[in-house]
């Protein structure tokens, strides 16, 4: 399993996350970020507002969730986000026990 931490503007959020379930993901998380890029950030104390979205995958979707992200989230101008893939070592369905790719 695989955590997959996409941060993309605002107004690509619904898009993305229409995206990943478009690829057959149920389960996504987001929130409301801000954040400064390596190349010329704004002033100090300035931030860009960006949106998280975070779902848990398996490995056999990650490309395809990679994939469906770059395709919405891309503008071709810069900005448009990063996406971090991170491994999942275990995980559990609190209320049904189950554990492992069956809890997500």
């Amino acid at each position: 399993m695989k955590r997959i931490e996409a941060i993309v503007n605002p107004t690509m959020k619904d898009n993305v996350v229409g995206a990943i379930r478009k690829v057959g993901i149920g389960g996504v998380t987001t929130w409301h970020t801000q954040g400064q890029g390596a190349a010329e950030p704004p002033l100090v104390g300035q931030y860009f507002s960006k949106e998280t979205i975070v779902a848990v995958v398996p490995d056999s979707k990650v490309d395809a969730v990679l994939e469906s992200i770059a395709n919405v989230a891309c503008t071709g101008t810069k900005g448009d986000g990063k996406v971090f893939v991170t491994n999942i070592e275990n995980a559990l369905d609190i209320c049904t026990k189950e554990k492992g790719e069956s809890a997500i």
